[in-house]
Parts: structure tokens; sequence; C-alpha cells
């Protein structure tokens, strides 16, 4: 009887020890994504292609019940692209992010970039037309009037620049696992 009780105490303490170790692992999954928030302000202006930029994490992410990531981790980056505004277009960035460090000193390697609707470019809107021309329209019941037609003509797009304190999004494009 003793020789079953302690086999069963050891096979339970076994089990035991290998949950605890999992339990401490924690995987953020490909597409998870963060609200962060700009620390040092940048611009297609001044920025060149792997200059380094740095976000923080604006509020607690958890998994499940535990705080995978905890407010205040900072995420470094660099720049990865860098369009010049042109005529008709806005100047664009593209940052990709290679790690984070956690308020307890934590580094983990990683691999996402900041989102935007504009193929993850932040800026690079379309500028308004340059110039417009008269068009007379006609009806039977309305005098004749003229309308403003734009030209194929466009303004010349302004730098981006992307303020300390702006709120964007990290997206992550690989597992990261969090221990």
């Amino acid at each position: 009887m003793i020789l079953l009780c302690s086999l069963f105490f050891f096979a339970v303490k076994t089990y035991g020890g290998e949950t605890d170790e999992t339990e401490n692992i924690l995987k953020i999954r490909e597409g998870a994504f963060v609200k962060v928030m700009v620390r040092d302000e940048f611009s297609t202006l001044t920025a060149d292609i792997g200059d380094e930029v740095t976000f923080i994490n604006t509020s607690d992410m958890y998994v499940y019940e535990t705080n995978a990531i905890p407010e205040n981790t900072i995420f470094y980056g660099e720049i990865e692209d860098v369009r010049e505004p042109v005529e008709g277009k806005d100047g664009a960035l593209k940052i990709s992010i290679y790690k984070m460090i956690t308020p307890d000193k934590k580094v983990y390697k990683l691999t996402g970039h900041i989102y935007s609707e504009n193929g993850n470019y932040l800026g690079g809107n379309e500028t308004a037309p340059a110039y417009y021309h008269k068009v007379p329209h006609y009806s039977s019941r309305m005098k004749p009037f003229l309308q403003a037609a734009p030209l194929n003509i466009y303004q010349m797009g302004k730098h981006t620049v992307v303020k300390p304190g702006a709120e964007l999004f990290l997206i992550f494009e690989k597992d990261v696992i969090l221990k």
C-alpha cells in the first residue's frame, strides 16, 4: 500500500513539474497587435534608412489571464524605407520592429512592423490638384453655370512628420515566445 501511494505521489509530482515549466512560457501569435506611442519625433525630412526609432506600450497586453507585455515596455525598430515627397504624393516611412525590453529589463527579439492602411507606410497621402479649369454645364431647366474640374497636375507633396505621443499599432509578423 505504501509503495502504491508513493508511486501515485511521484506520478502527480512529475506531471505537476512539467506543467509548471510550460505555464511560464507564453506565446504571442503572428498577427497580434499592440497599441504603441511614439517616443521621439521623426520625419521623411531627417530620417535615413536604418535609423533607430522607439515606441512605448500604452497599456498591458494579456494572454489569457497573464500579463504578457506590461505597460511601459519599449519597442525598438528601424526605418526600413523612406519615400521622399513628389508631385501628387506626400513623403512616407516604413518601420520594422526588431526587439522589445520590458520594464523588468527582459529583452525579447521579435519581428514586426508599424501598421498603416497605406501598405504599412506612414504618410504617402495623395495631394490635391494644383489647377482647375472651368467647364460650362447646360440644362433645359436652369441657366448655364460653370463648374471647376481638376486638371491632372497635382500639388507638390509635403514631408511626413510623426510627432511624439502619436498612437500607432504594432503588428507581430512571427510568433514571439516570452519566458
